[in-house]
């Protein structure tokens, strides 16, 4: 929200006298005894600018503070000050409010959930990335070939400059796989234990470092040691080696892969349903906000990713070449889709008459701190304080939001309370106009 405010040179000049006191008073003019100079000479001493500076330092959250009581502003944050013009003095803010969320028919939203299933051939796929994590890796004295483990020194420079180095860097050689860019695993294709070999390659568009991207790198590359994967059987015995106490067959160990694979898909699918529902009510809400709130949740986005060391996130944006104003554009999207979700589901919540009471809040630090033995109580101290409640007040009211929202599109839930009937007053027709006016004022 903009407020633009034309300050009354009366006021003005009150303030810039209460300024021009508080600095004479400690001005030392030369030539003049403490507070015996002229005006003038103590203006110009001080300079009228820095008078005036001094003045809307005090004058400006005053001004702003009346015009946020006057015309009854939610502000839910510090405003900014856009621009300050003198004679007159006027002052322009942008002031976020809080935002305003309308959900339409959100009663006839209906998403189905996808069916799941777990096949022969996903049960085949996980043995085999099973066999292929209780492989050995065994040295063998021929050229590198798709599959095999590599021990190689890479060291790359560009334009002369340091760009990586690895020494005794132990990979994989897959052919559906990238190297740190496309190009490089195919340079090791067919060197031998003892191979060295120097490649160019052009960097992509793509590449993480962004100040890197379109130079030419130059590699070279020295292979120590080239290892040949051996697969164990499809048998018992690889039942033993994932697990000899839990499977004595394969037969066991192939019925677990198909119980968490299916369990895995049921999760997925569950996460995926209640995406769906909650785009849709998205889709059917419009949404008023202020811009500091995709800011903030940009924040916290980056704060998942990075943690909260800052020294070290910045170090991450010098390392891949990226300022942070850039880095933050790229979340930005995704902190906007996050705020429009949250802001449907509060609307939700409050139509719905979604609560949560101190009697849910006890159950649910009882149901919590229950598991956590000889720790419990310590634990129950912790949520038990003001910001621990509110906090599991806010996670149970977001989880029963979402169960009714689920319910609602499947067809299940029931109607939202009526909202309290308003009783009717007579009053005169005098009376009512005037209350409308005094509404308006």
């Amino acid at each position: 929200m903009q407020l633009d405010i034309e300050v009354d040179q009366e006021r003005v000049d009150k303030f810039y006298e209460s300024a021009y006191r508080k600095l004479a008073g400690k001005a030392r003019v030369p030539g003049f005894r403490a507070g015996k100079a002229p005006r003038a000479m103590v203006e110009k001493y001080i300079g009228r600018q820095r008078i005036m500076g001094e003045a809307l330092d005090d004058l400006v959250p005053v001004i702003y503070n009346e015009a946020i009581e006057a015309e009854e502003i939610d502000a839910i944050d510090q405003p900014t000050l856009d621009d300050l013009a003198l004679d007159p003095v006027r002052l322009k803010f942008s002031v976020p409010v809080r935002p305003t969320t309308e959900l339409k028919e959100y009663r006839s939203i209906r998403v189905e959930k996808n069916t799941v299933e777990v096949t022969d051939d996903d049960i085949h796929e996980q043995v085999q990335l099973l066999r292929r994590r209780n492989a050995t890796h065994v040295p063998v004295e021929r050229p590198a070939t798709w599959g095999d483990f590599l021990i190689a020194d890479v060291v790359a420079t560009i334009a002369g400059e340091d760009f990586m180095e690895d020494l005794d860097a132990e990979f994989a050689l897959r052919e559906d796989g990238i190297l740190l860019m496309p190009g490089l695993k195919d340079a090791f294709l067919g060197m031998g234990k003892g191979d060295t070999k120097e490649v160019d390659i052009d960097i992509p568009d793509d590449f993480r470092v962004e100040a890197e991207r379109g130079k030419t790198a130059h590699f070279a590359l020295k292979v120590s040691e080239v290892k040949e994967e051996q697969l164990p059987d499809e048998d018992d015995e690889l039942a033993a080696m994932v697990n000899a106490e839990e499977f004595d067959s394969l037969a066991a160990l192939k019925e677990r892969v198909r119980t968490d694979l299916l369990a895995q898909r049921e999760q997925e699918a569950e996460n995926n349903h209640r995406s769906a529902i909650i785009e849709k009510l998205v889709e059917g809400g419009t949404f008023d906000y202020p811009q500091l709130l995709v800011e903030k949740e940009t924040d916290a986005i980056i704060r998942e990713m990075a943690g909260n060391d800052t020294k070290q996130y910045r170090e991450y944006l010098a390392r891949i070449g990226r300022s942070e104003e850039d880095y933050r554009r790229d979340f930005r999207p995704v902190a906007d889709a996050r705020v429009k979700r949250s802001l449907a589901l509060l609307k939700l919540a409050e139509v719905e008459g979604i609560d949560v009471t101190p009697v849910d809040i006890d159950a649910e630090i009882d149901r919590i701190c229950e598991p956590m033995g000889e720790q419990a109580e310590r634990f129950r101290e912790i949520f038990n304080t003001p910001d621990g409640r509110t906090t599991v007040n806010r996670d149970l009211r977001s989880q029963r939001t979402l169960e009714r929202l689920i319910a609602i599109a499947r067809g299940e839930a029931p109607e939202p309370p009526a909202p309290p009937a308003v009783p009717e007053i007579a009053t005169e027709p005098s009376a009512a106009v005037t209350a409308d006016e005094e509404t308006k004022a």
